[in-house]
């Protein structure tokens, strides 16, 4: 496996907060990022006016980090787009996972239905050659024996040294597992290999120590939740992984996203308690998960969990969580649609922060999207120390 050098984080920073999705639909779900070759981020998500609907597309949009700015979102990848060009009917759209190879082609890979529910998917890639501005469907990889179907996405992929991909995948039916598939620049499956031996751990977040040693971070899917994520160990590259284990991160059974920072440095961000998808904290170890600690708090709101909250004062507290915060033009808008998402007459309002997606940029940067209230993709953003920045610069 390829290991990226990466920089220390800086001690004393704060994040920056605005947001990727401009509200043009009631619902936008499952953010992923890659880095372009101009410093620039491109994001996808899938949105549509509710989940596994026929009106959901692929959206997309290009962060500048040197305006702060996103740009307007587009969707990019429609279901009649891969229909026609795979000639079969599709269903619904959902994850989608890019990767941008040396030559310059984006791979997005996309989880598309053609019958039944999320554990009847099948994985389809599209290539881009102008930065994910444009795609065209290229095929649907043959990842399992069983009617090639129940193969899903979510975490970034990993690089190899001759190279070949490692995209982390995950399955829903029957049982409930993970897999890295090997992949080369024509996307044959080169070879996979099963994380962990359990039935009930999906949407594997693999970060990468060295060129041998690895560690997953699993979803846990028991019923019921002990309230703890999976992980299993790799000492081979990634083709053989130990028995999955209980790792000391409470997490309610959603999904993660982290970077590995050095060897045995690493952040992890998700839900931060046993029980609900309403905080988001960044956690952090520097000794290969002998010990963590909360690193940074994005949102906390266990205060209100299983309280009635009546939308008021709902929308006062939703208001803190803008302050400060880059705001989309049409504000009114998406307090609109987060007031729709998560407010019931009967069991009034909740919150919800889930799927985050991290990645540390060359220069150092930290970047993380997640779903912020079911209503918007929120953007958050730290900035690497500048000294170092200019260091890189001056080597470059």
């Amino acid at each position: 496996m390829q290991v990226e050098p990466a920089e220390d984080i800086p001690e004393q920073s704060r994040w920056q907060s605005r947001f990727a999705s401009d509200a043009d639909t009631r619902l936008v779900h499952a953010a992923s990022m890659v880095e372009l070759p101009d410093g620039s981020l491109r994001a996808f998500w899938f949105a549509g006016s509710r989940e596994g609907a026929a009106d959901v597309a692929i959206h997309s949009a290009v962060f500048d980090p040197a305006s702060g700015r996103w740009s307007d979102e587009t969707p990019v990848v429609t279901r009649k787009q891969i229909s026609d060009a795979w000639g079969r009917h599709i269903r619904k759209l959902g994850n989608a996972v890019p990767v941008l190879d040396s030559d310059g082609r984006m791979r997005l890979f996309v989880v598309a239905v053609s019958f039944g529910g999320w554990a009847a998917s099948r994985l389809v890639v599209l290539e881009s050659f102008d930065q994910g501005a444009s795609w065209s469907f290229d095929k649907a990889l043959a990842s399992t024996p069983f009617l090639n179907i129940s193969t899903l996405v979510k975490t970034p992929p990993i690089r190899y040294s001759d190279g070949s991909i490692g995209l982390p995948v995950y399955h829903e039916m029957i049982g409930k597992f993970g897999e890295i598939l090997r992949l080369d620049e024509d996307n044959r499956v080169l070879g996979k290999a099963r994380i962990g031996h359990g039935r009930k751990a999906i949407q594997p977040l693999v970060l990468v120590d060295s060129p041998t040693e690895a560690v997953a971070f699993l979803r846990n899917e028991n019923e019921p939740n002990n309230g703890y994520l999976y992980q299993s160990h790799s000492h081979d590259g990634g083709w053989h992984w130990e028995s999955l284990s209980y790792s000391p991160l409470e997490n309610p059974s959603a999904a993660l996203g982290g970077v590995a920072l050095g060897r045995g440095h690493w952040l992890i961000a998700a839900n931060c308690n046993r029980y609900e998808r309403d905080d988001l904290c960044i956690r952090e170890t520097r000794d290969g998960g002998k010990h963590w600690q909360e690193r940074w708090e994005l949102h906390d709101r266990e205060a209100w969990r299983g309280k009635h909250l009546e939308y008021p004062q709902f929308e006062d507290l939703v208001d803190d969580e803008l302050v400060g915060a880059a705001k989309p033009e049409n504000l009114k808008v998406l307090l609109e649609r987060v007031r729709d998402n998560k407010c019931h007459a009967e069991k009034g309002c909740e919150f919800q922060y889930d799927y985050p997606y991290m990645l540390q940029t060359r220069n150092g940067d930290l970047h993380m999207l997640y779903t912020w209230n079911k209503s918007a993709i929120r953007h958050a953003w730290l900035k690497a120390d500048s000294k170092k920045n200019k260091e890189r610069a001056d080597d470059a």
